[in-house]
Formats: structure tokens, sequence, C-alpha cells
């Protein structure tokens, strides 16, 4: 299936790194792997201070391929993922942007893109926000859900439960939804919690809203084109300080923690269902083992910082 996505606008997607090159690369690259058809973009890459082996060699050859790369100085964790978003922002050129962490990876091959990007046109005064994220199947089950929107096959739900706009970004948003988010707080007291910039971003979108009368709303696909990165524990490694916690290991091929899956046959197998389909469906292992229970359930099971022992964290080197 061919597209033509010359007259469509250019789109920014802009990826946060704090010491997990692994999964940076498997971001970037699966990006790109599964946008090949969609010319009119420009990556931008964000790194808070990185001391991680490899990263410095990583970031200069994406700069070397034309991908804008900014290096905050400083380590600052209640802060830097929300001035990294705003560096984004800031050097957007795109009327389409799209602030990642980059814990995810990409699994749906070249077509979504310009989907995502058709669909954001023409109902963008309604839009809130387009997210990308597969959900666990029972996630997907407590949410409420339009019927399909969309004249295409490829079709999309409004999330009728879900605050229409994500503070942690993590989605695709137009321009003016942009505006009316920017700038994240960057005095923020935490890194999580109710005095973290998400929170905060949150409260002052839905005031906004709700002052000017606003309907846009929560957008997902029914056929999500990535899936967030986790171990065969359950966990996202996560970093904290000088330490990262969690089963943290590069992919087998150094790119894909899942496998791709043919856009055209997941259209011709799904195109008829009427609820986002869940990690389970999307996932497929690029040579380990899911975090899948015996009832066929996907295992979510993040580490207790606090309380983390020794055998759980690493020192980054």
């Amino acid at each position: 299936m061919k597209y033509e996505t010359k007259s469509l606008p250019l789109v920014t997607f802009g990826f946060v790194n704090c010491n997990r090159l692994y999964y940076l690369k498997s971001c970037v690259e699966s990006f790109l792997l599964c946008t090949e058809d969609y010319k009119n973009k420009e990556l931008i890459v964000v790194d808070n201070a990185s001391i991680e082996s490899g990263t410095e060699r990583y970031l200069n050859s994406l700069e070397a391929r034309g991908i804008k790369v900014y290096r905050q100085k400083k380590r600052d964790p209640s802060n830097e993922y929300a001035r990294a978003l705003n560096i984004i922002i800031e050097n957007s050129n795109g009327e389409i942007i799209c602030p990642l962490a980059a814990d995810m990876q990409f699994v749906l091959s070249s077509g979504w893109l310009t989907e995502y990007v058709k669909f954001m046109m023409h109902h963008e005064n309604n839009i809130g926000c387009i997210s990308f994220d597969a959900q666990r199947k029972i996630r997907n089950e407590r949410h409420y859900f339009s019927n399909p929107l969309g004249t295409e096959e490829y079709k999309f739900l409004a999330v009728r439960d879900k605050n229409p706009i994500l503070g942690a970004a993590n989605a695709m948003y137009s321009k003016k939804i942009i505006e009316l988010m920017y700038p994240w707080e960057i005095k923020n007291q935490s890194h999580e919690g109710g005095q973290d910039s998400e929170t905060k971003m949150l409260t002052k979108v839905n005031e906004l809203i709700k002052k000017e009368q606003m309907k846009i709303f929560n957008i997902a696909p029914i056929i999500p084109p990535s899936v967030a990165i986790y171990n065969e524990d359950g966990d996202n490694a996560r970093v904290r300080e000088n330490r990262i916690y969690g089963r943290y290991e590069a992919p087998i091929d150094g790119i894909k923690y899942y496998k791709i899956n043919s856009y055209e046959t997941f259209i011709q197998e799904y195109g008829e269902e009427k609820k986002p389909l869940s990690m389970e469906t999307i996932a497929k292992s690029n040579g380990w083992q899911l975090p899948i229970d015996n009832f066929g359930n996907w295992i979510k099971s993040p580490i207790d910082i606090k309380n983390a022992t020794p055998d759980q964290w690493k020192i980054i080197e």
C-alpha cells in the first residue's frame, strides 16, 4: 500500500533520553523504520546529561544524519524532563508536534503516520492529543470509547473518560494545543507525584479548556503503532541519580525488543475492531520472554525504588 505524503504537513518528533541508551536507540531507529513512507518529518533528541557509555557516540551519529541533538549539561531530576519538553517545542518547526519519552518501540510498519496526520488535520478542533502506545488489556476494558472514527481503513476512538491531553506528552498534538500547553513548569519539587510538571500541566490545561469551553478529546488508534519497552519482569528500567533500576538489557539485534508488524496485515486482520488492540495482541517478542501470565494478561510489576535491594539496581557507567 503506497501513500502520497508530499502535501502533508511537517511533523516534529522529539525524543528525551537520560542514561537509557538502549531504549533511545530502539525508539529512534524503530521510528525511522516504521515511518519510511512519511518524508516530511523532523527529529529532535534531547539528552539529559547522560553519562552512560556509548551515549555521546550515538548522539554524534544522529547529528551526522541530520537529526537535531540538544544536550543538557547538568542533571536536575525534578525538572529535566519538563525542560527537555520545552526544548523540543522551542526548536520545533512542525505544524504537528510529538514529544516522546524515548522508552517505547514502534512496532507497526509504514502507513500509520500518514493516517494520524490526515485524521489530525480533519478533526484538529476536537483533538486534544492522539496517543501512540498500546495499553494492557485490563486497562482498555476500564475505559469508555466512542464508535470508530475516520473515513479510512485505519480507525481511531475518542476516549471519553480520560483527560483530553497527556501532561507528560508521549502523544501527537497540533501546534494550537501545544501553544495552549507550553511551557512545562520547571520549578517542580519532585520527579513524581502532586508537585511534578505533568500534574501541573493537566491542572493548567483543564482550567483553560473549561474557561474557553473547548470540546476536545483524547484520541486512541484501534491499531497502536508502538509499545512501551518492558523487561521479562514486567518492569520498565528507570533512572534515579546514578543508578538504573530493573533489568536493563539491549535487544538482541540492537534495535528491536519487539518484532515489527505489517501494517497491511494488521489492517486486514483487525480493521473491523471497535476497541484498541492491547499490548498482549500488538507486542510480538523479538527473542525474549514477554511478561504474560497464565491467563494471557500482561504483567506490570514496577520496582519499588525506595525499598529496592542492591540486586535490583546497578551503577551507570
